[in-house]
C-alpha cells in the first residue's frame, strides 16, 4: 500500500482540482467563535500541541490549541442565554448540512458519482446531524460533572474526570473516525458505518498505521500553528483559517481515498501506480 506521504501528495494534487471545497473548512473555522475569542482576548505567550484523527471536516482548530480558560464545553459559539437557545441549534444544523455536502461531494468526485453538494446534503444530512450532536451529548455530562464536583471537592475531582475522559475520547476517536467517510462511500446509515469503522479499527494494520501517521502530522503542525495563531493573531489568525482550510481539504481527500482503499465494501477511488499497489484483499488479510 502507498505510504502516508505518498497518499498526502496525492491528496494535495486532487485538492488543487477542487479548490471550491476549501470554503467549507474556512466557514466552519470562522463559526468557532469561542476559539477565536480565546485567541483574540489572550494576553501573554502561549505554546501548545494537539493530537487528532480525521473524524470530521478538518479546520485550523484541529491544529491550534487555544489558550484554555478552564473546564468548558465548546459548541463553537458563545453559550450565553438567550443567545445559545436560538443560535446554537441553528449552528449545529448548519454544521451538519455543510459536513454532509462536503463529505458527499468529495466521495462523489473520488469514486465517479454524479452527486453534487446539494444532493449530498439531502442524502446524508440526518446521519451527519447525529455525528454533529453526539460529541456534545458525550462530553457535556463529564464537563458539567467536573464543574459541579470541582466547586465542592477542588481541583482533584476535576483532574479525576480529565484522567477518565481523555483516554476514553482517544479510544472512541480511534475506533470510529472512519464513520463519516463510510457513510458517504458505502451510502449507508450511521450505525452500519460505525460498525464498519470499528471493524477496520480492531483489525489494525493499515488503519492503525494511517491513524498514527495522521496523528503525528497533526502533532508537528500544531506546534507551529498554535504558536503563530495565538501569539501573532493579527496575521496568524486569518492566515491560519485559510491555510488550515487548504490543509484540511487535502487531509479529508487523502483520508477519503484511504478509507476507500482499505474498506472492501466501498467503491474504488482509482488505481495506484504498480509500485504502490497491493489491493484491498491484501490490506484486510
Amino acid at each position: 500500500m502507498p505510504t502516508f506521504t505518498v497518499r498526502l501528495a496525492d491528496g494535495w494534487k486532487r485538492a488543487g482540482d477542487h479548490m471550491s471545497f476549501i470554503l467549507i473548512p474556512i466557514l466552519l473555522a470562522v463559526m468557532q467563535t469561542d476559539s477565536i475569542r480565546q485567541v483574540l482576548t489572550y494576553d501573554g505567550v502561549h505554546f501548545g500541541i494537539k493530537f487528532g484523527v480525521p473524524a470530521s471536516v478538518v479546520t485550523i482548530w484541529q491544529f491550534v490549541d487555544p489558550p484554555s480558560t478552564g473546564v468548558s464545553v465548546n459548541a463553537g459559539l458563545p453559550l450565553s442565554l438567550p443567545f445559545a437557545v436560538v443560535v446554537v441549534p441553528l449552528a449545529v444544523l448548519l454544521r451538519a448540512g455543510l459536513s454532509a455536502g462536503y463529505f458527499g461531494a468529495i466521495a462523489a468526485h473520488l469514486v465517479g458519482r454524479d452527486d453534487d453538494f446539494a444532493t449530498s446534503v439531502r442524502t446524508y444530512f440526518l446521519p451527519f446531524l447525529a455525528i454533529t450532536v453526539l460529541p456534545y451529548l458525550f462530553v457535556v455530562p463529564f464537563a458539567l460533572g467536573a464543574v459541579g464536583v470541582g466547586g465542592v471537592g477542588g481541583g482533584g475531582a476535576v483532574l479525576g474526570v480529565i484522567v477518565i475522559l481523555v483516554p476514553l475520547l482517544l479510544a472512541v476517536g480511534y475506533l470510529f473516525w472512519a464513520t463519516p467517510y463510510l457513510i458517504v462511500l458505502r451510502e449507508t446509515g450511521l450505525l452500519a458505518a460505525a460498525r464498519g469503522s470499528y471493524e477496520l479499527a480492531v483489525d489494525g494494520g493499515a488503519y492503525l498505521a494511517y491513524t498514527v501517521g495522521y496523528a503525528g502530522l497533526v502533532l508537528l503542525v500544531s506546534a507551529v500553528a498554535t504558536t503563530t495563531v495565538v501569539n501573532v493573531p493579527a496575521v496568524g489568525l486569518p492566515m491560519g483559517i485559510v491555510g488550515g482550510g487548504l490543509l484540511g481539504l487535502v487531509l479529508n481527500i487523502t483520508t477519503m481515498r484511504f478509507v476507500a482503499d482499505v474498506d472492501p465494501q466501498s467503491p474504488s477511488a482509482g488505481e495506484w501506480p504498480e509500485r504502490h499497489r497491493s489491493g484491498k484483499a491484501a490490506v484486510n488479510t
